[in-house]
């Protein structure tokens, strides 16, 4: 029974990412994305170290996650702050619910 709610709930949480524009990232790549998503909701901006320190991204080495954001830049879900160094913010694509 247990392993049924499990199971429903990976797939639904699958369809929530594609339905977000997500399913193209990596694993790393997903958590970085979610971690500086839930920073920028909290402060406008996600700073590198906040993300560094976020749960989501707890057990992923420190060079792991500099790649996954730059990967994340080139496609274009996030960008530099242009006001703050070693600060991230959504891209406007992502910000208004059409990711790539």
């Amino acid at each position: 029974m247990a392993h049924e709610a499990l199971i429903s709930f990976k797939l639904l949480l699958q369809k929530m990412e594609n339905d977000l524009g997500l399913s193209d990232l990596s694993d790393v790549e997903t958590k970085v994305f979610l971690a500086i998503s839930d920073l920028c909701n909290q402060f406008e901006t996600a700073k590198t170290q906040a993300v560094l320190q976020h749960d989501l991204v707890a057990s992923i080495g420190r060079a792991t996650i500099f790649r996954a954001i730059k990967k994340l830049e080139v496609r274009n879900k996030i960008s530099k702050s242009q006001n703050q160094h070693g600060a991230y913010s959504l891209a406007i694509s992502t910000s208004l619910g059409r990711l790539r």
